[in-house]
């Protein structure tokens, strides 16, 4: 059987014990189809050559129920095309959650310590300079099992802004929602309870930005819904142990083509992978880290 037909079938068998593990309700049932949906999509695109893509879809695929004997192939291309990708704490994390999602050893990924590729650029309570890398560093930190300075948390709590966080960590900047649903399921990962009031505040702007069908664009209150901010928002409220609003979750599978693949927002296709690798862990249940 081919990598491709193995993958399909491990998936497929997933979600049928999924179903037939418990009664789900008629909404859970559609997320999890949405999101069998998208990954079987992810499967059937080929692996690019950009490391954050592969990362992304081995991560998608692993929180959609594919073994990680299945993803084996995409983490050797991952392996050729990581030391030109990870140039920065945020890339060098992507990998490292792929790696862990897929079973191998992130600090040996294809002779490459993607590990230091995260910590080596830690200064002053900050991984990088935006808060993707921030976020994504404490996620794949806690995915390898390392150590998250105290100072990181206290850096990152206090530059919360009026509502969530923004791109650069400053407190002057425009809080952004998709940043701020990562940066909370960041923050619970790395142990910061969910009562904490940064984290209740932040996740109380976050909400107040949905839109009328439910869903959120990362511009705030107002905008189209995008796949991406949505899919951040349903996240959030799973690691915060609060179940995402019906309309939310509906208004992110209205996103979905015939193919399976998710669009970045209704009258713009954008990037259907990255929309589709963000959409198919939130559907399926799933909080990073995956493994």
């Amino acid at each position: 059987m081919s990598g491709a037909r193995t993958i399909a079938a491990t998936l497929a068998a997933a979600s049928a014990m999924a179903v037939a593990a418990a009664p789900l309700a008629a909404q859970s049932s559609a997320d999890e189809r949405a999101a069998l949906r998208g990954a079987l999509w992810l499967n059937k695109t080929p692996a690019a050559t950009a490391g954050g893509q592969v990362a992304d879809t081995v991560v998608a695929l692993r929180a959609a129920g594919a073994t990680r004997a299945a993803v084996r192939p995409r983490l050797r291309v991952l392996a050729r095309s990581g030391p030109r990708y990870a140039r920065t704490a945020g890339a060098s994390a992507k990998v490292v959650l792929a790696a862990v999602a897929g079973g191998v050893d992130p600090s040996r990924l294809g002779r490459h310590d993607y590990v230091r590729g995260v910590t080596s650029r830690y200064a002053a309570g900050r991984y990088g300079a935006t808060l993707f890398d921030q976020a994504l560093s404490f996620l794949a930190l806690r995915a390898a099992g390392r150590p998250i300075p105290r100072t990181a948390l206290r850096t990152t709590l206090r530059a919360r802004g009026g509502g969530g966080w923004s791109f650069d960590m400053s407190r002057a900047g425009r809080d952004m929602v998709d940043g701020t649903g990562l940066m909370i399921e960041a923050l619970r990962a790395a142990g910061v309870p969910a009562r904490h009031p940064h984290l209740r505040a932040a996740t109380a702007w976050m909400l107040a930005q949905r839109n009328r069908e439910g869903g959120f664009a990362s511009a705030g209150r107002g905008g189209a819904t995008q796949a991406n901010p949505t899919s951040n928002v349903i996240r959030a409220l799973r690691a915060m142990g609060r179940p995402a609003p019906a309309s939310t979750r509906a208004a992110l599978r209205r996103l979905q083509t015939r193919s399976g693949a998710f669009r970045f927002t209704g009258p713009r296709a954008g990037s259907a992978l990255m929309a589709t690798t963000d959409a198919v862990p939130a559907l399926a249940g799933r909080t990073l880290p995956v493994r």
